[in-house]
């Protein structure tokens, strides 16, 4: 049996160079997600389907989040396992990545509905981080997070509402992609807050990422990296980092040649409430049938039910304000740089028990920290990128956030390759946190 390759780049060229046939490579990486899964848990279904198809995404197996309609299935979204839906087509970002020659493998666990800054979701097992069975993994997307970390897919779509892609990126070692709101259509993808969901990409490494993201965006709307050399700017926040994490990201800001260094943002706490605001009240319509009769789980009320008693006037005044608010955070912080670098997690990763609400060591304010960096780019619509920088005390990845200008998410990529393959090499971050603690 041939090892697979790290990385779904090396994976391509295993192909290209016929070491192995796009069949072949399938066969072996669902042997693979079969077998490793069953102590992972992050499979909710398996499709038996083994055609490979031409293209340059040939050989090449995925699973995506089970919020994205797929041929003929109606998505579970975490709360069932999905239905058979005669006609149903899939979603356009799964299906130009199966018209690109990508063989769909799986649909994979999430947090009910997407509510839940961790993947802890009593209806199914809870899934495993394969950096460490305490660790906790974030939500929604948990088990693409799993998944890919754990080497059973190449890659997985995501959604990201307030951070949904980011933190179970930050809590795996791997690079998510939150991309600018509407650059990858949301048809076919079930909503939480439609003003506020993103379609994102897990993947091992940037490129990997890169590659992906230029088959399932709308033609047209990715912006060319930067030729000249990115101006970065690093908000390192005074207060409320972790000593390792802050000690991580200081160190990261002057590696990469930070040209500015602030302590604070003030727009963050603002910005943060008219976020709330809107998912709150989207939210809320969104599962208004089930919330007015007490159907929904105690996870999905926690974000839906405020949004019932939200009054309409602060809902459409945010949604107004949102264009305003974006303009000035550009004028102030990516007009003079291309890139602003801040916390991903300001905590290390917490275990299980910190944020499982009925454990006995739960800590509310570990599992608020899980997000508290995540819900205001959502609410500015601006792409934002996590990828793993050091290693904590208990070797545990430290994850760094980086935004940048909409559609600009080629420089993000770009600037994390580059971090990427000083630090780590070909086989990408995710691989060197595994291998090598």
């Amino acid at each position: 049996m041939h090892e697979l390759p790290a990385t779904l780049r090396g994976m391509q060229l295993a192909v290209s160079s016929g070491r192995m046939s796009p069949s072949e490579a399938i066969s072996l990486q669902r042997r693979r997600l079969t077998e490793v899964d069953a102590g992972l848990h992050s499979v909710v279904q398996e499709f038996p389907k083994t055609d490979t198809y031409p293209g340059p995404l040939a050989g090449i197996g995925l699973a995506h989040k089970d919020i994205f309609n797929t041929a003929g299935r109606r998505p579970g979204t975490g709360h069932d396992a999905g239905t058979a839906s005669e006609g149903l087509v899939a979603a356009p970002a799964v299906a130009r990545l199966e018209t690109a020659g990508a063989s769909t493998m799986a649909v994979l666990a999430m947090a009910e509905y997407a509510c839940g800054a961790t993947g802890d979701n009593p209806l199914f097992k809870r899934c495993i981080n394969p950096l460490s069975k305490h660790a906790a993994v974030g939500g929604s997307s948990s088990g693409s997070a799993v998944a890919v970390a754990a080497g059973l897919v190449y890659g997985s779509l995501g959604t990201d509402t307030a951070g949904s892609v980011r933190i179970p990126a930050a809590t795996c070692a791997l690079v998510g992609l939150k991309t600018t709101h509407g650059l990858v259509p949301l048809d076919g993808v079930h909503p939480l807050a439609p003003s506020l969901d993103s379609v994102g990409l897990l993947t091992r490494s940037a490129p990997d990422a890169m590659h992906l993201l230029q088959i399932v965006a709308d033609t047209g709307m990715l912006r060319p990296a930067t030729s000249a050399r990115v101006r970065i700017k690093a908000w390192l926040p005074a207060s409320g980092l972790h000593e390792e994490v802050a000690s991580a990201l200081h160190d990261f800001a002057r590696e990469s040649a930070s040209t500015q260094i602030i302590a604070t943002l003030p727009q963050h706490q603002t910005l943060t409430r008219l976020a709330e605001i809107v998912m709150q009240t989207e939210a809320a319509a969104t599962h208004r049938a089930a919330l007015l009769a007490c159907a929904l789980s105690p996870s999905v009320e926690a974000v839906a039910l405020a949004g019932l008693v939200i009054p309409p006037e602060w809902y459409h005044a945010a949604l107004a304000d949102r264009g305003r608010h974006a303009k000035m955070f550009v004028q102030e912080h990516l007009q003079a740089h291309d890139l602003l670098v801040m916390p991903a997690l300001p905590q290390p990763i917490p275990d299980w028990s910190a944020v499982t609400t009925d454990s006995p060591g739960f800590d509310v304010k570990q599992l608020l920290a899980l997000h508290s960096y995540m819900g205001f780019v959502n609410y500015l619509g601006f792409p934002s990128l996590v990828f793993p920088i050091a290693r904590d005390s208990r070797g545990m990845p430290i994850s760094v956030q980086v935004l940048a200008r909409p559609f600009h998410e080629a420089d993000l990529l770009a600037f994390a390759e580059q971090v990427e393959l000083r630090r780590f090499g070909v086989n990408g971050f995710t691989e060197h946190f595994l291998n090598q603690g």
